[in-house]
Protein backbone atom coordinates (compact mmCIF):
# COMPACT_ATOMS: atom_id res chain seq x y z
CA UNK A 1 0.00 0.00 0.00
CA UNK A 2 2.79 2.30 1.03
CA UNK A 3 4.69 2.07 -2.87
CA UNK A 4 1.24 2.79 -4.11
CA UNK A 5 0.16 5.41 -2.07
CA UNK A 6 4.06 7.24 -3.06
CA UNK A 7 2.74 6.36 -6.58
CA UNK A 8 -0.24 7.84 -6.69
CA UNK A 9 1.06 10.90 -4.70
CA UNK A 10 4.03 11.53 -7.08
CA UNK A 11 1.87 11.59 -10.06
CA UNK A 12 -0.87 13.55 -8.60
CA UNK A 13 1.59 16.13 -8.49
CA UNK A 14 3.35 15.69 -11.74
CA UNK A 15 -0.28 15.11 -13.76
CA UNK A 16 -2.72 16.89 -11.57
CA UNK A 17 -3.15 20.56 -13.20
CA UNK A 18 -3.29 17.80 -16.32
CA UNK A 19 -6.27 15.98 -15.12
CA UNK A 20 -8.17 19.50 -14.13
CA UNK A 21 -7.17 21.24 -17.34
CA UNK A 22 -9.02 18.31 -18.94
CA UNK A 23 -12.32 18.56 -16.63
CA UNK A 24 -12.87 22.26 -17.78
CA UNK A 25 -11.80 21.90 -20.80
CA UNK A 26 -14.26 19.24 -21.54
CA UNK A 27 -17.46 21.51 -19.77
CA UNK A 28 -16.68 24.08 -22.74
CA UNK A 29 -16.11 21.54 -25.02
CA UNK A 30 -19.71 20.65 -25.04
CA UNK A 31 -21.10 24.01 -26.25
CA UNK A 32 -18.19 24.89 -28.21
CA UNK A 33 -16.61 22.56 -30.21
CA UNK A 34 -13.07 22.88 -32.37
CA UNK A 35 -14.15 24.81 -34.94
CA UNK A 36 -14.89 23.08 -38.50
CA UNK A 37 -16.35 23.65 -41.85
CA UNK A 38 -19.68 21.58 -41.95
CA UNK A 39 -20.47 20.88 -46.00
CA UNK A 40 -23.91 22.07 -45.45
CA UNK A 41 -22.49 25.44 -44.73
CA UNK A 42 -20.07 25.47 -47.55
CA UNK A 43 -22.61 24.29 -49.64
CA UNK A 44 -25.01 27.08 -48.80
CA UNK A 45 -22.20 29.68 -50.13
CA UNK A 46 -21.45 29.11 -53.49
CA UNK A 47 -22.91 30.36 -56.62
CA UNK A 48 -25.81 28.38 -58.64
CA UNK A 49 -24.20 26.63 -61.32
CA UNK A 50 -23.75 28.53 -64.39
CA UNK A 51 -23.41 26.28 -67.77
CA UNK A 52 -23.00 29.58 -70.13
CA UNK A 53 -19.81 28.76 -72.30
CA UNK A 54 -19.18 25.21 -70.84
CA UNK A 55 -17.87 22.46 -72.58
CA UNK A 56 -17.11 23.53 -75.93
CA UNK A 57 -13.78 22.87 -75.71
CA UNK A 58 -13.70 19.55 -77.60
CA UNK A 59 -13.30 15.98 -75.98
CA UNK A 60 -9.27 15.60 -76.51
CA UNK A 61 -8.74 17.74 -73.56
CA UNK A 62 -10.69 15.51 -70.77
CA UNK A 63 -8.29 13.25 -68.60
CA UNK A 64 -7.41 9.76 -69.53
CA UNK A 65 -8.70 7.17 -67.76
CA UNK A 66 -11.65 6.99 -65.43
CA UNK A 67 -12.93 8.74 -62.64
CA UNK A 68 -13.96 7.37 -59.29
CA UNK A 69 -14.91 10.38 -57.43
CA UNK A 70 -16.10 14.31 -58.43
CA UNK A 71 -18.17 17.28 -58.05
CA UNK A 72 -18.89 20.14 -60.28
CA UNK A 73 -19.12 23.61 -59.05
CA UNK A 74 -18.24 27.74 -59.65
CA UNK A 75 -15.49 29.08 -59.01
CA UNK A 76 -15.74 32.74 -59.23
CA UNK A 77 -17.66 33.27 -62.31
CA UNK A 78 -16.90 29.72 -64.00
CA UNK A 79 -17.68 26.11 -63.77
CA UNK A 80 -15.22 23.51 -62.50
CA UNK A 81 -14.75 19.78 -61.80
CA UNK A 82 -13.09 18.97 -59.22
CA UNK A 83 -11.74 15.33 -58.40
CA UNK A 84 -10.64 13.27 -55.74
CA UNK A 85 -7.18 13.99 -56.11
CA UNK A 86 -5.25 16.35 -58.70
CA UNK A 87 -5.89 19.91 -60.11
CA UNK A 88 -9.70 21.27 -61.41
CA UNK A 89 -10.72 21.43 -64.13
CA UNK A 90 -12.01 24.82 -65.96
CA UNK A 91 -14.95 23.12 -67.95
CA UNK A 92 -15.16 26.52 -70.06
CA UNK A 93 -11.43 26.05 -71.64
CA UNK A 94 -11.10 22.15 -70.77
CA UNK A 95 -7.31 23.19 -69.02
CA UNK A 96 -6.24 22.43 -65.50
CA UNK A 97 -6.05 25.32 -63.15
CA UNK A 98 -2.72 25.15 -62.10
CA UNK A 99 -2.85 27.53 -59.39
CA UNK A 100 -6.06 29.49 -57.65
CA UNK A 101 -5.16 33.05 -57.62
CA UNK A 102 -5.96 35.85 -55.06
CA UNK A 103 -8.89 37.02 -56.81
CA UNK A 104 -10.32 33.84 -57.57
CA UNK A 105 -10.24 32.81 -53.96
CA UNK A 106 -11.76 36.48 -53.18
CA UNK A 107 -14.69 35.45 -55.26
CA UNK A 108 -15.13 32.60 -53.03
CA UNK A 109 -14.72 34.15 -50.19
CA UNK A 110 -17.43 36.87 -51.14
CA UNK A 111 -19.88 34.04 -52.37
CA UNK A 112 -19.19 32.84 -49.08
CA UNK A 113 -20.03 35.93 -47.03
CA UNK A 114 -23.39 36.55 -49.03
CA UNK A 115 -24.94 33.23 -48.95
CA UNK A 116 -23.74 30.91 -46.14
CA UNK A 117 -25.77 31.56 -42.95
CA UNK A 118 -23.28 34.93 -42.90
CA UNK A 119 -25.16 38.27 -42.28
CA UNK A 120 -23.46 41.29 -43.79
CA UNK A 121 -24.93 44.30 -43.20
CA UNK A 122 -23.38 46.76 -45.88
CA UNK A 123 -23.92 45.42 -49.44
CA UNK A 124 -20.93 44.79 -51.56
CA UNK A 125 -18.36 44.54 -48.37
CA UNK A 126 -15.43 43.52 -49.71
CA UNK A 127 -13.44 40.33 -47.90
CA UNK A 128 -9.91 40.98 -47.04
CA UNK A 129 -7.36 39.05 -47.56
CA UNK A 130 -5.33 38.71 -44.39
CA UNK A 131 -2.85 36.40 -45.90
CA UNK A 132 -1.60 32.85 -47.23
CA UNK A 133 -0.85 30.65 -44.99
CA UNK A 134 0.12 26.94 -44.79
CA UNK A 135 -1.24 26.02 -41.36
CA UNK A 136 -2.19 27.61 -38.49
CA UNK A 137 -3.95 26.79 -35.02
CA UNK A 138 -7.45 26.12 -37.01
CA UNK A 139 -6.32 23.91 -40.03
CA UNK A 140 -3.86 22.36 -38.66
CA UNK A 141 -5.65 19.47 -38.27
CA UNK A 142 -9.07 18.26 -40.86
CA UNK A 143 -7.85 20.64 -43.62
CA UNK A 144 -5.71 17.93 -46.54
CA UNK A 145 -1.77 18.19 -46.88
CA UNK A 146 -3.22 18.61 -51.06
CA UNK A 147 -5.42 21.61 -50.30
CA UNK A 148 -2.34 23.62 -48.91
CA UNK A 149 -1.16 26.62 -48.93
CA UNK A 150 -4.54 28.47 -47.99
CA UNK A 151 -5.65 32.04 -48.21
CA UNK A 152 -6.76 33.58 -45.42
CA UNK A 153 -9.74 36.01 -45.26
CA UNK A 154 -11.28 38.62 -42.48
CA UNK A 155 -14.79 38.90 -43.30
CA UNK A 156 -16.73 41.71 -41.35
CA UNK A 157 -19.61 40.37 -40.53
CA UNK A 158 -20.52 41.51 -37.00
CA UNK A 159 -19.33 37.54 -35.86
CA UNK A 160 -15.45 38.11 -36.62
CA UNK A 161 -15.79 35.62 -38.95
CA UNK A 162 -12.35 34.14 -41.03
CA UNK A 163 -12.52 32.05 -44.07
CA UNK A 164 -9.70 29.90 -45.50
CA UNK A 165 -9.64 28.81 -49.19
CA UNK A 166 -7.58 26.70 -50.71
CA UNK A 167 -5.20 27.81 -53.19
CA UNK A 168 -5.20 24.26 -54.92
CA UNK A 169 -8.74 23.57 -55.42
CA UNK A 170 -10.58 26.70 -54.91
CA UNK A 171 -12.90 25.08 -52.58
CA UNK A 172 -13.54 26.99 -48.69
CA UNK A 173 -12.22 24.54 -46.32
CA UNK A 174 -12.43 26.08 -42.88
CA UNK A 175 -14.17 29.16 -40.99
CA UNK A 176 -14.03 29.93 -37.90
CA UNK A 177 -15.94 32.91 -35.98
CA UNK A 178 -14.74 35.22 -32.95
CA UNK A 179 -16.64 33.12 -30.43
CA UNK A 180 -14.97 30.19 -31.18
CA UNK A 181 -11.73 31.03 -31.46
CA UNK A 182 -12.02 32.49 -27.76
CA UNK A 183 -13.36 29.67 -26.37
CA UNK A 184 -11.31 27.22 -28.34
CA UNK A 185 -8.40 28.50 -26.57
CA UNK A 186 -10.07 27.53 -23.37
CA UNK A 187 -11.70 24.28 -24.77
CA UNK A 188 -10.80 22.34 -27.64
CA UNK A 189 -7.17 23.14 -27.99
CA UNK A 190 -5.90 22.30 -24.17
CA UNK A 191 -8.54 19.46 -24.24
CA UNK A 192 -6.47 17.82 -26.94
CA UNK A 193 -3.12 19.35 -26.49
CA UNK A 194 -3.70 21.00 -30.46
CA UNK A 195 -0.97 23.70 -29.85
CA UNK A 196 0.18 24.32 -33.69
CA UNK A 197 3.90 23.50 -32.77
CA UNK A 198 3.15 20.17 -31.36
CA UNK A 199 0.46 19.10 -34.10
CA UNK A 200 2.72 20.08 -36.89
CA UNK A 201 4.74 16.30 -35.54
CA UNK A 202 1.74 14.09 -35.50
CA UNK A 203 3.15 11.20 -34.21
CA UNK A 204 4.93 13.21 -31.56
CA UNK A 205 1.53 14.68 -30.55
CA UNK A 206 0.27 11.21 -30.82
CA UNK A 207 2.51 10.00 -28.31
CA UNK A 208 2.31 13.23 -25.98
CA UNK A 209 -1.83 12.92 -26.10
CA UNK A 210 -0.79 9.12 -25.03
CA UNK A 211 1.22 8.90 -22.33
CA UNK A 212 -0.88 11.57 -20.98
CA UNK A 213 -3.59 9.98 -20.97
CA UNK A 214 -2.03 6.75 -19.11
CA UNK A 215 -0.52 9.00 -16.81
CA UNK A 216 -3.57 9.84 -16.19
CA UNK A 217 -5.14 6.28 -15.92
CA UNK A 218 -2.32 5.61 -13.76
CA UNK A 219 -3.17 8.23 -10.96
CA UNK A 220 -6.73 6.98 -11.20
CA UNK A 221 -6.59 3.49 -10.66
CA UNK A 222 -4.11 4.49 -7.93
CA UNK A 223 -6.00 6.77 -6.36
CA UNK A 224 -8.84 4.06 -6.21
CA UNK A 225 -6.78 1.67 -4.33
CA UNK A 226 -5.54 4.34 -1.57
CA UNK A 227 -8.66 5.50 -1.28
CA UNK A 228 -10.59 2.54 -0.35
CA UNK A 229 -7.43 1.13 1.61
CA UNK A 230 -7.69 4.21 3.75
CA UNK A 231 -11.40 3.79 4.17
CA UNK A 232 -10.69 -0.24 5.38
CA UNK A 233 -7.88 1.41 8.03
CA UNK A 234 -10.17 4.04 9.65
CA UNK A 235 -11.33 2.74 13.17
CA UNK A 236 -15.17 3.79 13.49
CA UNK A 237 -16.00 3.65 9.66
CA UNK A 238 -16.02 6.59 7.27
CA UNK A 239 -12.69 8.52 6.05
CA UNK A 240 -10.25 9.79 9.03
CA UNK A 241 -9.04 12.55 6.85
CA UNK A 242 -9.92 16.56 7.80
CA UNK A 243 -10.17 19.49 5.60
CA UNK A 244 -8.88 19.33 1.76
CA UNK A 245 -7.72 15.46 2.05
CA UNK A 246 -11.27 14.69 3.47
CA UNK A 247 -13.18 16.25 0.13
CA UNK A 248 -10.19 14.47 -1.92
CA UNK A 249 -10.93 10.90 0.03
CA UNK A 250 -14.25 11.45 -0.61
CA UNK A 251 -14.93 12.60 -3.52
CA UNK A 252 -12.47 9.83 -4.69
CA UNK A 253 -14.97 7.17 -3.42
CA UNK A 254 -17.64 8.55 -5.18
CA UNK A 255 -16.21 9.41 -8.38
CA UNK A 256 -12.76 7.78 -8.82
CA UNK A 257 -14.63 4.75 -11.09
CA UNK A 258 -16.06 7.83 -13.22
CA UNK A 259 -12.37 9.24 -13.20
CA UNK A 260 -11.07 6.11 -14.30
CA UNK A 261 -13.31 5.56 -16.98
CA UNK A 262 -13.46 8.87 -18.66
CA UNK A 263 -9.65 9.19 -18.54
CA UNK A 264 -9.23 5.77 -20.08
CA UNK A 265 -12.28 6.45 -22.82
CA UNK A 266 -10.13 9.36 -23.31
CA UNK A 267 -6.79 7.95 -24.21
CA UNK A 268 -8.95 5.43 -26.41
CA UNK A 269 -9.87 8.69 -28.63
CA UNK A 270 -6.54 8.28 -29.82
CA UNK A 271 -6.87 4.44 -30.61
CA UNK A 272 -3.48 3.88 -29.02
CA UNK A 273 -1.54 0.95 -31.17
CA UNK A 274 -4.09 0.42 -33.84
CA UNK A 275 -6.56 -1.49 -31.17
CA UNK A 276 -10.25 -0.08 -32.97
CA UNK A 277 -8.49 0.79 -36.53
CA UNK A 278 -11.77 0.25 -38.53
CA UNK A 279 -11.35 -0.96 -42.26
CA UNK A 280 -12.75 2.20 -43.91
CA UNK A 281 -14.99 2.38 -46.62
CA UNK A 282 -13.21 2.28 -49.81
CA UNK A 283 -13.14 -0.92 -50.96
CA UNK A 284 -16.90 -0.93 -50.17
CA UNK A 285 -17.48 2.59 -52.31
CA UNK A 286 -15.79 0.73 -55.14
CA UNK A 287 -17.98 -2.09 -55.00
CA UNK A 288 -21.05 -0.08 -54.73
CA UNK A 289 -20.24 2.81 -57.79
CA UNK A 290 -19.37 -0.43 -59.92
CA UNK A 291 -16.44 0.48 -62.36
CA UNK A 292 -14.65 3.58 -62.59
CA UNK A 293 -16.26 6.51 -64.88
CA UNK A 294 -14.85 6.40 -68.21
CA UNK A 295 -14.25 10.27 -68.72
CA UNK A 296 -15.57 10.72 -72.09
CA UNK A 297 -18.58 9.06 -70.58
CA UNK A 298 -18.65 11.73 -67.83
CA UNK A 299 -17.96 14.46 -70.69
CA UNK A 300 -20.94 13.50 -72.36
CA UNK A 301 -23.06 13.64 -69.74
CA UNK A 302 -21.43 17.58 -68.79
CA UNK A 303 -22.12 18.24 -72.53
CA UNK A 304 -25.59 17.06 -72.22
CA UNK A 305 -26.58 18.88 -68.58
CA UNK A 306 -24.72 22.36 -70.10
CA UNK A 307 -27.41 22.01 -73.74
CA UNK A 308 -29.98 21.82 -71.25
CA UNK A 309 -29.10 23.84 -68.63
CA UNK A 310 -30.17 21.46 -66.49
CA UNK A 311 -31.32 21.97 -62.58
CA UNK A 312 -31.66 25.33 -62.12
CA UNK A 313 -30.15 26.79 -58.91
CA UNK A 314 -28.09 23.70 -58.35
CA UNK A 315 -24.55 24.69 -56.81
CA UNK A 316 -23.35 21.16 -56.79
CA UNK A 317 -23.53 18.15 -58.90
CA UNK A 318 -21.42 15.15 -57.54
CA UNK A 319 -20.76 11.58 -58.87
CA UNK A 320 -23.00 9.19 -57.27
CA UNK A 321 -22.66 6.27 -59.97
CA UNK A 322 -24.23 2.65 -58.73
CA UNK A 323 -23.78 -0.31 -60.21
CA UNK A 324 -21.74 0.88 -62.94
CA UNK A 325 -24.45 3.56 -64.08
CA UNK A 326 -24.02 6.93 -63.60
CA UNK A 327 -25.69 9.25 -61.96
CA UNK A 328 -25.22 12.99 -60.30
CA UNK A 329 -26.19 14.11 -56.62
CA UNK A 330 -27.32 17.73 -56.95
CA UNK A 331 -27.72 19.72 -54.68
CA UNK A 332 -29.39 23.78 -53.85
CA UNK A 333 -27.71 26.36 -51.58
CA UNK A 334 -30.98 25.37 -48.90
CA UNK A 335 -30.07 21.95 -48.98
CA UNK A 336 -32.21 20.19 -51.25
CA UNK A 337 -30.67 16.97 -52.44
CA UNK A 338 -31.94 15.18 -55.77
CA UNK A 339 -30.56 12.34 -57.89
CA UNK A 340 -30.09 12.50 -61.28
CA UNK A 341 -29.69 10.59 -63.99
CA UNK A 342 -26.57 11.18 -67.02
CA UNK A 343 -29.27 12.53 -68.86
CA UNK A 344 -30.33 15.09 -66.08
CA UNK A 345 -33.97 13.40 -65.37
CA UNK A 346 -34.64 13.33 -62.61
CA UNK A 347 -34.04 9.36 -61.10
CA UNK A 348 -34.96 8.78 -57.52
CA UNK A 349 -33.72 6.23 -55.82
CA UNK A 350 -36.00 2.24 -55.89
CA UNK A 351 -36.42 -0.13 -53.59
CA UNK A 352 -34.38 -2.18 -56.48
CA UNK A 353 -31.43 0.15 -56.63
CA UNK A 354 -31.35 -0.05 -52.58
CA UNK A 355 -31.57 -4.22 -52.80
CA UNK A 356 -28.55 -3.89 -55.69
CA UNK A 357 -26.60 -1.79 -53.48
CA UNK A 358 -27.18 -4.02 -50.54
CA UNK A 359 -26.17 -7.17 -52.85
CA UNK A 360 -23.18 -5.02 -54.02
CA UNK A 361 -22.05 -4.15 -50.85
CA UNK A 362 -22.34 -7.92 -49.39
CA UNK A 363 -19.84 -9.60 -52.05
CA UNK A 364 -21.30 -12.57 -51.07
CA UNK A 365 -21.45 -12.73 -47.63
CA UNK A 366 -25.08 -13.03 -46.53
CA UNK A 367 -27.55 -9.76 -45.93
CA UNK A 368 -28.92 -10.15 -42.78
CA UNK A 369 -31.53 -7.08 -43.07
CA UNK A 370 -32.20 -4.09 -44.63
CA UNK A 371 -34.20 -1.68 -43.06
CA UNK A 372 -35.31 2.48 -44.44
CA UNK A 373 -34.12 3.39 -40.63
CA UNK A 374 -36.43 6.49 -39.48
CA UNK A 375 -35.35 7.09 -35.79
CA UNK A 376 -31.32 7.01 -34.40
CA UNK A 377 -30.02 3.67 -33.36
CA UNK A 378 -27.22 3.02 -31.28
CA UNK A 379 -24.94 3.57 -33.91
CA UNK A 380 -25.96 5.87 -36.42
CA UNK A 381 -27.10 8.84 -34.40
CA UNK A 382 -26.84 12.92 -34.02
CA UNK A 383 -24.32 14.37 -30.86
CA UNK A 384 -23.93 18.55 -30.63
CA UNK A 385 -22.60 19.88 -33.80
CA UNK A 386 -22.40 15.80 -35.66
CA UNK A 387 -25.70 15.68 -36.86
CA UNK A 388 -27.04 12.27 -38.68
CA UNK A 389 -29.20 13.00 -41.32
CA UNK A 390 -32.50 10.64 -41.31
CA UNK A 391 -33.81 9.05 -43.15
CA UNK A 392 -30.88 6.43 -44.08
CA UNK A 393 -31.25 3.07 -45.49
CA UNK A 394 -29.79 0.32 -42.99
CA UNK A 395 -27.95 -2.29 -44.21
CA UNK A 396 -26.82 -5.10 -41.33
CA UNK A 397 -24.31 -8.37 -42.87
CA UNK A 398 -24.37 -11.83 -42.00
CA UNK A 399 -20.90 -11.32 -40.67
CA UNK A 400 -18.68 -12.33 -37.92
CA UNK A 401 -19.25 -8.68 -36.11
CA UNK A 402 -22.60 -8.26 -37.81
CA UNK A 403 -21.45 -4.98 -40.08
CA UNK A 404 -23.47 -2.24 -40.72
CA UNK A 405 -23.63 -0.61 -43.59
CA UNK A 406 -25.29 3.06 -43.38
CA UNK A 407 -26.78 4.52 -46.78
CA UNK A 408 -28.10 7.78 -47.92
CA UNK A 409 -31.48 7.36 -48.86
CA UNK A 410 -31.32 9.46 -52.12
CA UNK A 411 -28.26 8.34 -53.99
CA UNK A 412 -27.31 5.09 -51.89
CA UNK A 413 -23.71 6.38 -51.21
CA UNK A 414 -22.22 5.29 -47.79
CA UNK A 415 -23.18 7.44 -44.63
CA UNK A 416 -21.26 5.27 -42.17
CA UNK A 417 -19.44 1.46 -41.72
CA UNK A 418 -19.73 0.23 -38.44
CA UNK A 419 -17.72 -3.16 -38.21
CA UNK A 420 -16.71 -4.99 -35.06
CA UNK A 421 -13.85 -2.23 -34.38
CA UNK A 422 -16.01 0.82 -34.86
CA UNK A 423 -18.31 -1.17 -32.09
CA UNK A 424 -16.03 -1.08 -29.88
CA UNK A 425 -14.37 2.59 -30.05
CA UNK A 426 -18.21 3.37 -29.95
CA UNK A 427 -19.15 1.65 -26.25
CA UNK A 428 -15.69 2.15 -24.96
CA UNK A 429 -14.62 5.40 -26.08
CA UNK A 430 -17.89 7.62 -26.88
CA UNK A 431 -20.60 5.85 -24.65
CA UNK A 432 -18.16 6.38 -21.59
CA UNK A 433 -16.34 9.66 -22.27
CA UNK A 434 -19.63 11.39 -23.89
CA UNK A 435 -21.76 9.01 -21.71
CA UNK A 436 -24.44 9.17 -24.43
CA UNK A 437 -25.56 5.22 -24.41
CA UNK A 438 -29.20 5.78 -24.17
CA UNK A 439 -31.55 8.27 -26.49
CA UNK A 440 -32.83 9.70 -22.89
CA UNK A 441 -28.97 10.13 -21.91
CA UNK A 442 -28.29 12.21 -25.47
CA UNK A 443 -31.27 14.61 -25.32
CA UNK A 444 -30.42 17.92 -23.86
CA UNK A 445 -30.81 19.69 -21.01
CA UNK A 446 -31.18 15.92 -19.92
CA UNK A 447 -27.27 15.27 -21.56
CA UNK A 448 -25.85 18.67 -19.88
CA UNK A 449 -27.15 17.97 -16.35
CA UNK A 450 -25.88 14.73 -16.04
CA UNK A 451 -22.12 15.42 -17.77
CA UNK A 452 -21.66 18.51 -15.85
CA UNK A 453 -23.13 16.88 -12.61
CA UNK A 454 -20.60 13.87 -13.53
CA UNK A 455 -17.76 16.29 -14.29
CA UNK A 456 -18.09 18.44 -11.40
CA UNK A 457 -17.33 15.73 -9.40
CA UNK A 458 -14.43 14.48 -11.54
CA UNK A 459 -13.06 17.83 -11.09
CA UNK A 460 -13.59 18.51 -7.11
CA UNK A 461 -11.13 14.88 -7.23
CA UNK A 462 -8.54 16.80 -9.60
CA UNK A 463 -8.67 20.49 -8.00
CA UNK A 464 -7.94 18.58 -4.22
CA UNK A 465 -5.60 16.27 -5.49
CA UNK A 466 -3.96 19.37 -6.91
CA UNK A 467 -3.75 21.03 -4.16
CA UNK A 468 -2.54 18.58 -2.02
CA UNK A 469 0.37 18.23 -4.04
CA UNK A 470 1.12 22.14 -4.31
CA UNK A 471 0.87 22.04 -0.52
CA UNK A 472 3.41 18.86 -0.75
CA UNK A 473 5.62 20.74 -2.75
CA UNK A 474 5.29 23.73 -0.54
CA UNK A 475 5.94 21.67 2.92
CA UNK A 476 8.73 19.53 1.31
CA UNK A 477 11.09 18.62 3.85
CA UNK A 478 9.03 19.28 6.66
CA UNK A 479 8.74 16.50 9.06
CA UNK A 480 4.60 15.54 9.42
CA UNK A 481 3.11 13.07 11.55
CA UNK A 482 0.73 11.98 8.67
CA UNK A 483 2.86 10.11 6.00
CA UNK A 484 -0.40 10.28 3.56
CA UNK A 485 0.24 14.36 2.88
Amino acid sequence: MRTVLLAHRYLGIAAGSLMVMWCLSGIVMMYVPYPRLAEGRRLSGLPPLSWNGCCTFGRNVWPNGGLDDFQIEMLGSRPVLRGEIGRPLDLMTGTAIEHVSAAQAAEVARSFAAGAAVHIDTPGLEPRLLGIVKDDTWTVAGVRAAERPLYRFAIDDGAGTELYVSSVSGRAVQATSARQRFWSWLGAIPHWLYFVWLRRHLRLWSAVVVYASMAGCLLAMSGIVVGWGQLRLARRGGSRYRGVRLWHHVAGLFFGIFTLTWVVSGLLSMNPWGLFESGGTRIERRRLGGAPLAAERVMVAVETMAIAATASGVVSLAAAPLGGKLFFLAVTAAGDRLRLDEAGHSAPLTSTDVAQAATELASGIPVASVDRMTKEDAYFFSHGADTARLPVYRVVLGDESNTRLYLDPVTAGIEAKVDRNAKGYRWLHQGLHRFDVLPAMRRRPTWDVLMIALLTGVLVVCVTGMCLGLRRLTFRGTTRADPTL
